[in-house]
């Protein structure tokens, strides 16, 4: 793989660890998704070059994690382990030093009246956490 790639498998290394444990969908959800769940969005980096041959060293990379459930309760439980499982980590990507991931934006939970659960015909619960970090080449 790529640095793009290793970083966006270390994130998600990172989300899909721990307990309690809960669905992960990376970027993607199927139509009939595992309530409670979290969904990762990943940028590709932005490059900087810190060396005279100008030669892309360091990136800056933003994700965002999608915390959902069928109740408030669920969708904060979501919440609260993604944040505990990034914020101040870390991630470890072979030849890459990273800084720890900062948190940058939350947005308030809200209702998502666009989609009804076939089995409970609830609405689901949806919170909205932006990251970042840098990372350098070794």
């Amino acid at each position: 793989m790529g640095p793009v790639a290793d970083h966006h498998a270390a994130i998600l290394g990172l989300l899909q660890g721990g307990s309690p444990s809960f669905t992960v969908y990376d970027g993607q959800v199927p139509d009939q998704p595992a309530y409670p769940y979290a969904v990762l969005w990943m940028d590709d980096g932005d490059d900087d070059a810190t060396k005279l041959c100008g030669d892309p060293d360091e990136a800056t990379y933003r994700f965002q994690v999608t915390s959902v459930g069928l109740t408030t309760a669920s969708a904060l439980v979501v919440v609260d382990q993604t944040r505990a499982r990034v914020l101040g980590v870390r991630p470890v990507v072979a030849g890459w030093s990273a800084n720890r991931i900062r948190k940058e934006i939350t947005r308030q939970l809200r209702e998502n009246r666009e989609v009804t659960d076939t089995d409970t015909k609830r609405h689901p619960v949806y919170g909205v956490a932006t990251y970042v970090f840098e990372s350098r080449k070794d």
